[in-house]
């Protein structure tokens, strides 16, 4: 049954056209994924089916079954209900049909004898059960548990949480509510890994159509069916899926591209036959093919075809191999612990992903490790020659009243505007874009702002917290690429997983206030959480294993700071054998023979250097000993 359709919608902002001719239909079956780059409409469209936005030309034709639920991007909310009651609210029969029923109860209590009011009881608790009513506030517990809520914060006011907080609550609302039409605009942005997985599943054991807008692959590739994609004004359908989507496209966008140059080609050899050709003795042929051309139908590329974003990321000069150090680190706020003990190392070229649930102490970690917040306990130190450069999630690097390219003149007030509006270019503002204030920019524009202020001068330590919220999935893919391509070391925080298995090669996850690592990506960290339930669920502890583990890991962890160790020293031998061939390439050509006082001194720091190698290749010997005792122990 179609529940809803869109017939020939128009709409323009200015000079901007939006959507020209769109049309459209809503099954009420229909899993849909709306995509497109930042800035195409998407949010707009949403706007018109919801009602909130009316088109310029066309209209949208409503069934009588249809009922539309709409959670917006970011949601203000100020009302002075508890969190639990505002959820229940979304289904107002069933909070009517309670009130009614209490107020007969209350009217019962005075005249208990009363025939008509038992009848009128009897009749308002029938339409309760089958409304659902029993259960109602199980299903209410149930989605804001899901949703990440723990249930000591039920009955808190909503004036209480936080923006995402709010956004979650506002999400948990529709899931709640009886509408059979869906359109959530980014619904996980506000969400953890833990809280995205569970609404995957919701959504898909739910008998209601939905429409997402959303960036996050695997959260579309694992709810969708159908992939809306916005380009030139129209929708572009597909049908199998959001993985399928992303072959098909490639194969149409390259299908456009070979249409569009081999049209293209044609177009210059006509107009050049018209142009040798007009005043000559083939005039009648000119003119000819010149109303063969004004008929034509010219192929234009998407705009998103013709630009789209290239970061790239400079590391600039290398840092030491120790990145940084983080020992029996204790981090939270004041006395109050978040996360406790916590041991690991970051060495050079490590892309190490951050992960936990929300409020678990993700972004303290970080902020710790930059010194903006106390470490409790413990120590947290970047090493030597290490250059950070800190992405934030909350954005708060910009100014709402400069321009794009005065945000950017901030950082290199010296730096000449071709320079910059080149540079901002490659991040996706072009012409006019780089003049547009920041306030008017939207959540992904911002986002790709704050990331070329932080790439415009190199850092060999990238720390991201959500870099990829709000960016499109062009975007993504080029951050990822990027990231991919750079030589220095990174840590980041995401909870968008095919971002991560992209990117990272080791996952710190934190878990009941403790930290676990893993030695893969995100994928490799699922899959050994899953083994670990399951052998959980099979079978009870037994002693004797625990004891053999407890041994193990204890000499997995000496041989792991051995290795360390190993690594650590590897990489001095070779920094220092550098310095040692510079040294015997100066005193042999390039300091002059008259020079004695440069020669006296390049000869003495090579024996310094010769020195402290020999010291190195010493404690080298004795850590390979080491390391294949503790290989042949294993054995």
């Amino acid at each position: 049954m179609t529940l809803l359709s869109g017939e020939n919608i128009f709409k323009q902002y200015e000079d901007n056209v939006l959507f020209d001719g769109l049309s459209f239909s809503v099954n009420n079956d229909d899993r849909i994924g709306l995509v497109g780059p930042n800035g195409i409409g998407k949010t707009t469209l949403f706007d018109i089916i919801a009602g909130r936005t009316r088109p310029d030309q066309g209209e949208i034709v409503k069934s009588k079954g249809c009922s539309i639920a709409y959670v917006l991007q970011e949601f203000s909310l100020s009302e002075n209900r508890n969190l639990f009651d505002f959820v229940a609210s979304g289904r107002e029969d069933i909070i009517s049909l309670r009130s009614e029923i209490t107020s007969i109860e209350e009217q019962l209590h005075i005249n208990p004898d009363s025939p008509a009011l038992i009848e009128k009881l009897g009749e308002a608790q029938h339409q309760f059960e089958t409304a659902g009513g029993y259960d109602f506030e199980a299903e209410v517990k149930i989605i804001l548990i899901g949703l990440g809520f723990p249930e000591n914060r039920f009955h808190n006011q909503l004036s209480d949480f936080s923006g995402g907080e709010k956004n979650r609550a506002a999400l948990a609302r529709i899931l709640a509510g009886k509408s059979t039409l869906l359109l959530l605009d980014e619904p996980t942005n506000h969400l953890d890994i833990e809280s995205t997985i569970w609404l995957e599943g919701y959504l898909k054991g739910q008998d209601k159509a939905y429409i997402i807008v959303s960036h996050d692959r695997m959260f579309l590739s694992n709810t969708i069916q159908k992939v809306w994609e916005i380009s030139s004004g129209k929708i572009n359908q597909y049908f199998n899926g959001f993985d399928n989507f992303l072959i098909e496209r490639e194969e149409r966008k390259n299908l456009l591209v070979h249409q569009y140059k081999h049209q293209q080609e044609e177009i210059k050899r006509i107009e050049d036959f018209i142009r040798r050709n007009m005043a000559g003795q083939k005039t009648k042929q000119a003119q000819s093919r010149q109303k063969y051309l004004s008929r034509i139908k010219r192929i234009t590329l998407p705009e998103s075809e013709k630009a789209r974003p290239s970061f790239s990321l400079d590391a600039g000069q290398r840092s030491y191999n120790l990145v940084l150090t983080v020992e029996k680190a204790c981090f939270g706020y004041g006395n109050h612990a978040l996360v406790s003990d916590v041991n690991f190392n970051i060495y050079r070229g490590d892309r190490v992903g951050l992960i936990g649930l929300n409020g678990s102490g993700k972004t303290t970690i970080l902020k710790s490790i930059l010194g903006e917040l106390e470490i409790i306990d413990g120590k947290a130190e970047i090493g030597r020659k290490v250059d950070v450069a800190y992405f934030d999630q909350e954005l708060s690097d910009l100014d709402e009243t400069n321009t794009v390219l005065d945000e950017l003149w901030l950082v290199d007030s010296r730096a000449e505007a071709g320079t910059l509006r080149s540079f901002l270019a490659r991040f996706g503002f072009r012409g006019e874009d780089i003049f547009k204030k920041i306030s008017v920019l939207s959540g992904g524009e911002k986002t790709k702002l704050v990331l070329a202020k932080l790439l415009f001068f190199p850092a060999n330590f990238l720390i991201f917290d959500e870099p990829t919220n709000h960016l499109d999935i062009d975007s993504r893919q080029a951050l990822e690429e990027a990231l991919r391509n750079y030589n220095g070391t990174f840590l980041v925080v995401s909870h968008d997983r095919f971002f991560l298995n992209q990117v990272v090669d080791r996952i710190i996850a934190i878990d009941d206030r403790k930290v676990n690592i893993y030695h893969g990506n995100y994928s490799y960290y699922r899959e050994k959480q899953n083994a670990t339930v399951q052998a959980v669920e099979k079978r009870p502890p037994d002693p004797e294993k625990i004891s053999q583990y407890t041994e193990f890991k204890k000499l997995s962890q000496k041989k792991g700071k051995v290795k360390k160790e190993l690594r650590s020293i590897q990489s001095k031998i070779r920094d220092h054998e550098t310095i040692l061939h510079r040294l015997e390439d100066d005193i042999r050509y390039n300091i002059p023979r008259s020079d004695w006082g440069k020669l006296a001194a390049a000869s003495q720091e090579k024996s310094r250097i010769e020195d402290l190698l020999l010291e190195l290749y010493n404690e080298l010997e004795e850590l390979e000993k080491l390391n294949a005792e503790y290989s042949d122990t294993e054995r």
